[in-house]
């Protein structure tokens, strides 16, 4: 029996979701499933006709605990930088008699019913119910949707935990999770369906398929089992505000005390718009990198390149969407920074080191494909020290340009805080790709990397002048911007 708040939560959190419920997101969602189901019924056709009369080494069943425990980590990445349901509730709350019991209840309501939630789930059952069965494609769902469940409630027991006593046990337990898991369905498949191929270890009829349920049946009841135990954590969990016997700030955290570099890293997780086109941009790139590499017939040779063609807007293009804004983000709080002790070209310098950063952090993902599928080390490092020193650093004069942009609105097809001199300038960046492909067409490899290389040194080395020079040409203009800024 429901009590009585409960109920009353249960229906503000209803009237809440009506009010922010938009038609755009459905569009977008219903876009991307059709491209989905498009592309996965194409290579299904494909498939069935390549394949014809062969049989597999092993039966199509056995994937299916593989299918479901596949997109774990997948899922993890995703709602770490997409997902911020709440976790704690407002002082409107607060304030009347709603119990952590029911508070909790409501999280896990609102965890299930989410789209994320489903998402990667429909996916996986999808394919498992076109190349399976759709009796299996179900059994895909209920393993996955556990899995993601299991996930979501481990990012809400982080996000309310309030010190290390709490997060810890949480962390431990989720490796050993994803541990046993990935076992267990690695053990189901070379069990079920490598024996099935072994004439030493013929299984009899029927066996595959329920060995499969039986090991499906063992993931979904221990994702439940550690469900419901982390609900309940969730529930006799306190904020560091509700503990007694701590105040509830026992320092004072002033804005001088947080660094620049912290507050670029922030604004990346925090801000939906930075976020999503960050993401979008790197995950697009470094794909089409490694499908580049595994495609005999490369476009890399098809134009006579030396280097796969993809690499560069790889290692920089994510990099770029963020730089074409630069001072675009602090537009919407000018007049907070423009009162603490820190000058522009501190600001400029910090930026162009955290654009530099993301950098390498994309090509670190391109580290498997150095190691194992014959994409050159030496051109990932020079196309890196190019990519900092001679792609980036020009889009730091954009400051100059910059409108006030809306951090939290949608990324998709949304051109708000660009203008036309914006625009103009944005074709800079055809000047070093140019460069760059020339060189890698033009001369031998070697040549070519060191022509890259000496391009990105000498764009590092004279970066501290082009950022104080533009810094300079900002404070002349600093009233036509300032004002600019706030008429939008």
């Amino acid at each position: 029996m429901m009590s009585q708040s409960f109920k009353e939560i249960l229906r503000l959190w209803w009237v809440q979701k009506r009010r922010s419920f938009q038609w755009k997101d459905v569009f977008i969602a219903a876009y991307f499933i059709v491209l989905f189901v498009v592309m996965v019924v194409a290579f299904y056709m494909a498939f069935s006709t390549e394949m014809g009369e062969k049989k597999l080494p092993f039966e199509m069943v056995t994937l299916v605990p593989l299918l479901g425990v596949s997109i774990v980590l997948g899922d993890l990445l995703m709602k770490l930088f997409w997902r911020r349901s709440p976790v704690e509730m407002d002082d409107y709350l607060r304030s009347r008699p709603v119990g952590p019991n029911d508070w909790a209840l409501l999280v896990l309501l609102d965890t299930k019913l989410s789209f994320m939630q489903w998402m990667l789930p429909l996916c996986v059952a999808f394919v498992a119910a076109l190349f399976i069965g759709i009796g299996w494609g179900l059994l895909t769902l209920l393993v996955a949707f556990t899995c993601t469940l299991t996930n979501a409630l481990v990012q809400n027991c982080w996000r309310r935990a309030p010190g290390n006593e709490y997060t810890l046990p949480l962390a431990f337990g989720y490796l050993v999770w994803v541990f046993v898991l990935y076992v267990l369905g690695g053990l189901a498949f070379a069990v079920l369906g490598l024996a099935e191929d072994d004439p030493s270890m013929q299984l009899r009829p029927h066996v595959v398929e329920w060995g499969t349920v039986v090991a499906s049946g063992v993931i979904i009841v221990l994702n439940s089992l550690l469900c419901y135990v982390l609900h309940r954590y969730f529930a006799r969990m306190k904020n560091h505000n509700e503990e007694m016997h701590t105040p509830v700030a026992s320092t004072a955290h002033s804005l001088g005390e947080v660094s620049l570099w912290s507050i670029e890293w922030v604004q990346l997780l925090r801000s939906k718009r930075l976020r999503v086109s960050f993401i979008a941009m790197m995950v697009l790139f470094v794909f089409n990198v490694y499908t580049q590499q595994l495609t005999a017939d490369t476009m890399q040779q098809d134009l006579g390149l030396k280097v796969n063609p993809m690499l560069l807007l790889a290692v920089g293009f994510p990099s770029l969407i963020l730089a074409q804004w630069v001072l675009g983000i602090e537009a919407n709080f000018f007049s907070g920074i423009w009162t603490k002790p820190w000058p522009v070209e501190g600001i400029l310098r910090r930026k162009y080191y955290f654009f530099c950063a993301l950098c390498g952090l994309v090509a670190l993902l391109l580290i498997p494909a150095v190691l194992w599928m014959g994409l050159s080390p030496l051109a990932l490092i020079a196309t890196l020290i190019f990519s900092c020193g001679a792609f980036i650093l020009p889009f730091m004069a954009t400051c100059l340009f910059s409108s006030r942009m809306d951090l939290f609105a949608s990324a998709f097809f949304n051109y708000q805080g660009g203008n036309k001199q914006l625009n103009v300038f944005s074709f800079i960046m055809f000047i070093p790709m140019a460069i760059y492909y020339v060189a890698y067409f033009f001369l031998p490899t070697l040549w070519a990397h060191a022509a890259v290389v000496a391009l990105g040194l000498l764009g590092f080395a004279l970066h501290t002048l082009y950022i104080h020079w533009v810094s300079t040409l900002w404070h002349k203009r600093r009233y036509k911007i300032m004002e600019r800024w706030m008429g939008e």
